[in-house]
């Protein structure tokens, strides 16, 4: 790119200078393509690298400067030229740059992997020789280019937390990343699978080792960017061939964890690298890190601390346990304890590490042990949902039954936190900070040799295809756990659909059946012998169609037929009086009728799920005293009045999600509602085609609702808050379908605490606050204070939104789509003074979307401050004049000229693909600011357009 700058002084030759440099910006953003990183990114599986990123905010910082430039020498002419000059060459380089650096970029955006979102949380580590092997590592594979290296050393040695911070770095560069974590478990077909999941490759449908390993290359292949696949906890070599040959994908960089430095050396490692363990002075170091009080010890039992340390042997997973098991302990008597747990037996250094685990766990109350064994029924390295592992505590009874559900999570979180800070357990997440844990692989071994013969944990992670043999089995077992796998055949391999009715002849102890996401279609009758069982969890089982006779299961408290097929409700239920929780929810519309007369018999039921395609029987559930927890349908508003009456004065509050109406709402519009409570809150209500024509039925909504939702209802009032007393607590409303109404409130009313309102296919609605009595406005704080989103579609009456600017201070998204009438959006009840421009502010308003709105003519009259504006979109609203956005002014003005600034925090805005000529034709307060905000535009089709 030639883009010479002869003599400053020369104002035509500046001028043409300055065009070449935003003709080169313009070629440079489209042959990026930046409209396909967008649309990439919409589905939130696709993220920009880090490095397009920022060259992409260089790029507009260039733009921003460049019209500043032209601005100026517009408004300065000649003289300003001999300043100019000098600022134009520097841009000029820039742009070169530039130029050169978007010739490498490759592949502009990556797959935003689940591991990539999770990131894993990393342990800090101490010793030079860990920092050493970080640097080394990295300096292997990013500045070697080597295509294989092998990590080995002692198990609980750090061999792990080394590749994980070496997996943190690659994410932190934007790298590809695929992680993989082996068990002794190990088959071909167990490692081709775990691979395929990773990069998004379904194999299901093809059992040949050889022609899954083709596709598995060919999907490596097809991947066409560089990438690190990590195997970790290797027991045994493998046959890469077999596992795709990535070693001959181009791009492609193994790193393998093992404990055997043979592995490594079978596997052809290019470079080999061994963990060694921490000497007396790091180990102390990471001992006093975790303890947390070691420097005020006395020197005595400092001294007793230091060598207990000491016989962990370096090894960072011992001193880790050991350390966060001693918390709170003055130690004086400790170290004799472990000397006689680890005395005995072999040296080996791995069967060391296991005692010393098992040491910790022995120190343990009887209760937080109990609870922390409960972890080790998922298979190895699984993510374990905390609320899962809660309700499994409360099934075991190991928190108080007597108190409150909520009162019994409560426990059951601050048990999890109390694992996490002895190191027993480890914090994950997989959607914030505090949702999962999982358990070592070593802590996990100890834990199940603690439960041997009581408790059974097989398979996992669809390894098992098949039920076990029989003789596995003895007749002390308590729990069995054959939970994440692919069980679809009986032991002698015939491919059948049931597991074989003799099964469970041998198990008349078990206490605890966990079939959840398995294949399985029918349960044995065999099953109805299992007298003590206490749960019976078939969640997510979805071939499931038949369950056996129940009636035999005195003991059982926790039964989970969620996501099922069955037909019909098991039969013997009746006489499940000590039952505490039943999910039957989502039952795949197999489930005709929810039998009436069975509930009463179910008198401690604390949590009901019913699905939503039958209706409940609420007379029956008026009689659950003790239910704090319900989901289900039932059939018009006197018997969900019904529902909220029967809950008042009770001891325990009841969260609920409820339906009201003689139909389902349906799959699609129930996975909209799922959403939003998922986010919003449990206690919800959706009212779908009812009538509320009926004078004599006043519904209630009660305090303590979050969420509501009427769809497709009649005889709602005219003005909706005189038809229903909002309560405090309801944070989202929508409203869609329904006829009559014209308005949410009144301009005499109280204010409410919505924080989101979707309105849509409205056909009578005018504006959010109806203005037919102006004196008995109310004056001070603003009606919707804590609104934060408005969507509004199809109220085709609508001529105005009815809220002035001042009625919303912390609405952050703003979208209103179809409207046929509508003339303004915010209204402006101020006048201006002294020739001064009004200004209203919307200070926290990010999110600006107005499409298809054919009479707008206004968006506001006054200009709007918004100090958080991120995205504006403006569709098909041909009539609209101005954008009446602030520009702040700079603080240095000289030659009384003005010069602005586009609003710092604006990140684009989108016009629809044929609409060049009319935001032209756009009015601004000032020349310079259409051009300040130029390089924001885009313009889409109408498919791609913002939300």
């Amino acid at each position: 790119m030639d883009l010479t700058l002869q003599s400053s002084f020369d104002l035509d030759l500046l001028k043409n200078a300055l065009n070449l440099m935003k003709n080169a910006l313009n070629l440079m953003k489209n042959d990026l393509n930046i409209d396909q990183i967008k649309l990439a990114e919409q589905s939130g599986k696709r993220k920009r690298k880090r490095e397009v990123e920022n060259w992409l905010t260089e790029l507009q910082n260039i733009e921003t400067k460049l019209l500043s430039l032209e601005n100026e020498l517009q408004s300065q002419g000649f003289i300003s030229s001999f300043l100019i000059g000098g600022e134009a060459e520097k841009l000029k380089e820039r742009v070169d740059e530039l130029v050169d650096q978007s010739q490498h970029f490759g592949e502009l955006v990556l797959d935003v992997y689940e591991i990539r979102g999770e990131a894993f949380s990393i342990t800090k580590m101490v010793g030079k020789s860990f920092e050493e092997n970080v640097e080394r590592i990295w300096r292997l594979l990013v500045i070697d280019k080597v295509s294989s290296i092998g990590i080995y050393g002692t198990g609980g040695g750090g061999k792990t937390t080394l590749t994980k911070h070496i997996h943190y770095r690659l994410i932190e560069t934007q790298e590809s990343v695929f992680w993989v974590t082996m068990s002794r478990e190990f088959t071909v077909t167990m490692l081709q699978d775990k691979i395929a999941h990773v990069i998004k490759l379904d194999l299901s449908d093809e059992c040949n080792e050889d022609k899954r390993a083709a596709r598995l290359h060919e999907a490596l292949i097809s991947l066409n960017e560089k990438f690190v696949l990590i195997l970790d906890d290797l027991w045994e070599d493998v046959s890469l061939e077999k596992v795709g040959d990535p070693l001959r994908v181009d791009g492609c960089q193994l790193i393998i964890t093992t404990r055997s430095l043979n592995v490594c050396r079978q596997m052809n490692c290019q470079e080999i690298i061994e963990v060694e363990t921490l000497d007396a002075d790091e180990a102390w170091e990471l001992f006093g890190e975790i303890h947390g009080r070691q420097t005020t010890l006395n020197p005595q039992v400092r001294q007793i601390a230091k060598s207990m340390a000491e016989m962990c042997d370096g090894l960072p997973l011992s001193i880790i346990t050991l350390a966060g098991s001693m918390r709170g302990d003055t130690v004086i008597y400790a170290m004799e304890e472990l000397r006689k747990s680890i005395m005995g037996g072999s040296d080996d250094i791995d069967d060391k590490v296991l005692k010393i685990i098992k040491y910790s766990i022995d120190r343990l109350d009887p209760m937080l042990r109990l609870c922390f064994l409960c972890c080790s029924l998922y298979p190895q390295d699984h993510i374990i949902p905390r609320n899962e592992l809660i309700k499994n505590f409360i099934l075991e009874e190991l928190v108080d039954g007597r108190t409150s559900m909520k009162s019994q999570s409560e426990k059951g979180h601050s048990i999890l936190d109390k694992l996490v800070s002895l190191r027993l357990l480890e914090s994950t997440r997989v959607v914030d900070e505090r949702d999962s844990v999982k358990m070592h692989d070593l802590v996990r071994t100890v834990a199940l040799k603690i439960t041997q013969g009581k408790t059974k944990v097989i398979g996992g992670h669809c390894v098992l295809k098949e039920i076990p043999n029989e003789e596995l089995w003895s007749k002390d077992l308590e729990t069995i756990s054959l939970m994440h796998n692919d069980i679809n055949e009986i032991p002698i391999g015939e491919r059948l659909r049931f597991i074989p009715d003799s099964f469970f002849s041998q198990m008349r102890s078990l206490r605890t059946l966990n079939l959840s996401e398995t294949d399985i279609e029918v349960l044995p009758d065999s099953l109805s012998n299992l007298e003590r069982l206490k749960a019976l969890i078939l969640e997510n089982c979805a071939s499931l169609v038949y369950v056996p006779y129940l009636g035999k299961m005195k003991e059982l408290t926790q039964l989970d037929l969620s996501h099922t097929s069955i037909k019909e409700v098991p039969r013997g239920m009746e006489k499940l009086v000590d039952l505490k929780f039943l999910s039957m929810k989502n039952a795949y519309n197999k489930l005709e009728i929810f039998p009436t007369g069975l509930l009463p018999n179910l008198g401690k039921l604390q949590c009901l799920h019913i699905p939503y395609e039958v209706v409940a029987p609420i007379e029956d559930i008026e009689c659950l005293q003790q239910l704090e927890e319900f989901e289900g349908r039932v059939r018009n508003v006197r018997d969900f009045n019904r529902f909220v009456k029967s809950r008042e004065n009770r001891v325990h509050s009841v969260s609920y999600c409820i339906e009201v109406g003689n139909e389902h709402l349906g799959d699609e519009e129930e996975d909209d509602y799922a959403d939003s409570v998922e986010c919003m809150g449990y206690t919800s209500v959706v009212f779908f085609k009812t009538d509320f024509s009926d004078e004599e039925v006043i519904i209630i909504l009660p305090n303590g609702i979050g969420f509501v939702k009427f769809y497709e209802c009649e005889g709602l009032s005219n003005c909706f808050s005189d038809g229903f007393e909002i309560p405090s607590s309801l944070h989202t409303l929508e409203i869609k379908k329904c006829e009559k109404i014209e308005c949410i409130m009144r301009n005499d009313q109280c204010s409410v605490n919505l924080e989101h309102v979707t309105l849509a296919d409205l056909p009578d609605f005018m504006g959010v606050i109806h203005k037919q009595n102006v004196e008995a406005s109310l004056v001070g704080l603003p009606r919707f204070s804590s609104l934060q989103s408005l969507w509004i579609s199809d109220c085709n009456k609508m001529k105005k939104l009815g809220l002035p600017a001042s009625e919303f201070p912390n609405l952050e998204t703003l979208s209103i789509k179809k409207c046929s009438d509508i003339e303004e959006i915010i209204e402006d009840n101020e006048e201006g003074g002294g020739g001064n421009i009004l200004t209203i502010s919307l200070p926290k308003l990010k999110w600006l979307e107005l499409y298809k709105l054919p009479r707008l003519r206004s968006i506001c009259n006054a200009t709007i401050v918004c100090d958080s504006i991120h995205m504006i979109s403006l569709t098909s609203c041909l009539l609209l004049k101005k954008v009446p956005l602030y520009f702040p002014r700079d603080d240095d003005v000289t030659n009384d000229g003005l010069i602005y600034s586009a609003p710092t925090t604006l990140k684009g805005i989108e016009l629809g693909e044929d609409e060049e000529e009319w935001w032209e034709s756009l009015e601004w307060d000032h020349p310079s600011h259409k051009n300040l905000v130029q390089p924001l535009v885009t313009f889409e089709s109408s498919s791609q357009v913002f939300y």
